[in-house]
């Protein structure tokens, strides 16, 4: 009888903790933000047309084969000695069988010979199982399996104790000399490149196009594959370094210049989306500036869409819309573009009307100020600011109007700017503002006669 297990996502850790200097010290530790969705909300370019497919319901855990090995064997393919092979969904035929260097998905189960409960599952644990293949962080015997199928492909193997536990096993759990079938099934893979094969290039060699370009194809493919797993700093090393390298080379003859400048226009455009998800729009534009060259002036949609987010990060609303604009010219229907022109509008209308209030207010207490012109970014400061000052001193007249002595608020919650704000008000209507001395995110507001021990 099949069991229902729910899904969920684990948190795992990038460095692991020790736990002596979790008790005494404390310790800081960052979470693998690895997540097969990064890709698209970047906008970079996936290797993969299946990665996004929705996970299969109602795998059975039940073992396929309850007889002894022997019998299964010889319904299988000899892969070699201590592998054999029954495909029970033919993978996709226009990719090749998994790689080495490849980050890849699978679900598996592993079960002994008579037995019908598996000894692991991936499906045990609700999510499907990722690895990096030649870094020997799985068995042998299943990495050897998986580097035999391509993606959806769905076999089973007996694989020999030889390529899994060895002789000895690990009684009582693992038997010695236990052979195990396991059912695989690849979901997708992705190529990781080598981060420091560059490296290894000898100096006098550097400016060889042919020796640099594949070393630069591979941190391209370590960046994206950075990028897939939140890694924003790390993919903004690989992009700039292959950048760097690609610059330097000395080219021999057409083919090469034009290769170059396929890489460059694409590592450019996927600094620019990293950039942006760094929050260095400034960057991003200057990016912008070396894509324009390279493209003779005639930019991608992808291109300009990331333009406009950066220009619309530094306060120029105007150039971002236009930017937005230039995007949807190359892709019409394309309704993320859209939505951004339609958000563009809105904010600019907007910042125009407080544009005209905080004017029309300025020339009515000074007339004989000079007329300074404000940027839109200056413009929606200043309005939040008021908005919030407005906000905070009817908070406060309500609060004074009730029968409370104090009210208690998290600090965390305001800039200091708005902090400032807040302890001019609490001054301006008599009342006292205090940081507690044991919880330090913790301010009181309180009335006068209000007496802490």
């Amino acid at each position: 009888m099949g069991e229902n297990f729910e899904s969920y996502t684990p948190q795992l850790l990038k460095n692991p903790l020790s736990y002596s200097d979790l008790v005494k010290k404390g310790v800081e530790f960052e979470v693998d933000n690895s997540h097969p969705n990064h890709a698209r909300d970047l906008g970079l370019d996936s290797d993969s047309d299946y990665e996004d497919a929705l996970d299969v319901d109602g795998e059975e855990l039940r073992s396929p084969w309850t007889y002894s090995f022997d019998e299964l064997r010889a319904l299988m393919s000899e892969i070699d000695e201590n592998i054999y092979k029954r495909i029970t969904r033919t993978g996709h035929v226009d990719r090749e069988a998994v790689p080495n260097k490849a980050r890849v998905s699978v679900r598996y189960s592993g079960y002994w010979e008579g037995e019908t409960a598996p000894f692991d599952s991936s499906l045990l644990r609700g999510t499907k199982f990722e690895f990096e293949t030649g870094q020997g962080t799985v068995v042998e015997g299943l990495e050897a399996a998986v580097r035999s199928m391509r993606p959806y492909e769905q076999a089973e193997f007996i694989i020999s104790y030889k390529l899994l536990f060895g002789e000895l096993g690990c009684p009582p759990r693992i038997k010695p000399k236990a052979d195990a079938l396991f059912k695989v099934e690849v979901i997708d893979y992705s190529l990781i490149g080598d981060a420091k094969g560059i490296d290894a290039i000898p100096q006098e060699d550097r400016d060889k196009f042919y020796v640099v370009y594949p070393k630069a194809v591979d941190l391209h493919l370590h960046g994206k594959d950075s990028v897939k797993r939140g890694r924003y700093r790390s993919a903004a090393t690989a992009f700039e370094r292959a950048v760097s390298s690609l610059n330097y080379c000395r080219l021999a003859n057409d083919e090469e210049e034009r290769k170059q400048t396929e890489m460059l226009i694409t590592l450019n455009q996927n600094l620019m989306i990293v950039y942006n998800k760094m929050d260095k729009p400034k960057r991003a534009c200057i990016m912008m500036k070396a894509l324009r060259h390279l493209t003779l002036g005639t930019p991608s949609c992808k291109a300009l869409f990331q333009e406009g987010r950066a220009l619309a990060a530094l306060g120029e609303y105007d150039l971002a819309r236009n930017a937005y604009l230039q995007a949807q010219a190359k892709q019409p229907e394309n309704k993320e573009i859209s939505d951004e022109i339609i958000s563009m509008n809105k904010r600019i209308s907007k910042y125009e009307e407080a544009s005209r209030d905080i004017w029309a207010r300025a020339l009515s207490l000074n007339n004989s100020k000079s007329d300074v012109r404000k940027t839109p970014a200056q413009l929606e400061k200043e309005a939040k600011e008021k908005d919030f000052n407005d906000k905070m001193e009817d908070l406060i007249m309500r609060f004074k109007n009730t029968s409370n002595q104090q009210v208690s608020f998290s600090r965390k919650s305001y800039s200091n700017a708005q902090f400032d704000t807040t302890c001019e008000l609490a001054k301006k209507h008599n009342l006292k503002l205090t940081l507690s001395p044991i919880q330090e995110d913790v301010l009181t507001l309180s009335k006068p006669d209000v007496k802490f021990a």
